[in-house]
């Protein structure tokens, strides 16, 4: 890549091995582009192939295969053309002089510039997750306090339910454990009675087989003490005997049921880092989104202090970035969306 003149020697350094690779990483975003545009068209070919032998089993796949191919190709072909603007734009010379009074450090230049294009993503999805987030957390509180509301009118009915309508204990021994493909079903099965002191299933090894197969020295001691005199107990009936005794005294379902009801209208969805900055305003705007992840990046990721020839700058190489005619950002915008992270630094209290 040809820079202009006024670009800083850093700043072409950091473009040029994302783009094109160095000594040390020889294979770069331009590469990456290439190998990705060779996939597609292999992809296509397999499609055609297939299309014409109607073998239709394999074309579903192939085309997700193409799909999840260019949208990674498009992506990535925007950064780059994103870093070719930042490191030949006319318009990034008044960022460059901006800053160079700012920065005495190589690696402010770098670090700038990996703000820059790293903030330039779509934070669509993660608000329309933490929307989706919301719905849920408040239909989980509604639903479980309808289910413990529920189960306390059936007890007043004085019909015996089963057990695991109140007993969690109940429950943990007859759920199963399907996760990880299955993978904790049989370790569940061989430790669940010991933390709910029942004796071991008769179709399932004796606990130290399993705890030697997973190369441990022992389970912890548990301490328990008896009212009346201990006498001549065994000593693992007695820990038995505790933990029935334990479990026999924890709250019923319908309780836990409300916690959980009180934990999901307590908790507020939200984002860390970079997307939490974008996206803490209802509001949703491309903008104010963009320089409140770029500001983020600079002070939380990189320790920069917001200045105001920084923050000048910031205005120039968002317009850069963004490069879109609708949309024009100016040195109030940022000033405007980074109120609220130059109030949290002191070394911005001017700002206020």
């Amino acid at each position: 890549m040809n820079f202009p003149a006024y670009v800083p020697a850093a700043v072409r350094a950091h473009i040029t091995t994302l783009i094109e690779g160095d000594s040390n990483e020889s294979h770069g975003w331009a590469a990456s582009l290439t190998n990705l545009d060779e996939t597609i068209v292999g992809i296509d070919r397999a499609i055609e192939t297939y299309t014409r032998l109607g073998e239709d089993d394999y074309l579903t796949s192939l085309k997700i295969q193409k799909s999840d191919a260019q949208e990674h190709r498009d992506r990535l072909a925007a950064d780059v053309d994103c870093l070719h603007r930042l490191g030949g734009d006319l318009r990034m010379r008044g960022a460059f002089a901006l800053l160079t009074a700012e920065f005495s450090d190589e690696k402010e230049w770098s670090r700038f510039i990996y703000a820059a294009w790293a903030a330039r993503i779509d934070f669509t999805k993660y608000r329309e997750r933490l929307k989706r987030a919301t719905e849920l957390k408040n239909d989980i509180a509604e639903s479980a306090k309808i289910l413990a509301n529920l189960i306390r009118e059936f007890s007043k009915t004085g019909v015996n339910g089963p057990n695991e309508f109140y007993s969690v204990s109940e429950l943990l021994l007859k759920t199963d454990n399907f996760e990880m493909l299955e993978h904790n079903l049989y370790m569940w099965k061989s430790m669940r009675h010991h933390i709910l002191g029942e004796l071991p299933p008769p179709d399932v090894p004796e606990t130290k087989d399993v705890v030697d197969s997973l190369g441990l020295v022992s389970f912890p001691k548990i301490v328990t003490f008896q009212v009346e005199e201990r006498g001549n107990i065994d000593p693992e009936e007695e820990t038995r005997n505790t933990l029935r005794y334990v479990w026999g005294i924890a709250p019923e379902f319908s309780a836990l049921l409300d916690t959980v009801a009180q934990a999901s209208l307590a908790f507020r969805p939200g984002e860390s880092g970079m997307i939490g900055a974008a996206v803490e305003s209802r509001q949703h705007s491309a903008k104010t989104a963009y320089i409140r992840a770029f500001g983020n990046l600079l002070t939380n990721s990189h320790g920069f202090v917001l200045s105001p020839p920084i923050m000048n700058a910031m205005a120039i190489v968002a317009n850069v970035v963004i490069n879109l005619p609708e949309i024009d950002v100016t040195n109030d915008d940022v000033r405007k969306a980074l109120k609220k992270l130059l109030k949290s630094d002191p070394e911005n209290s001017d700002e206020k």
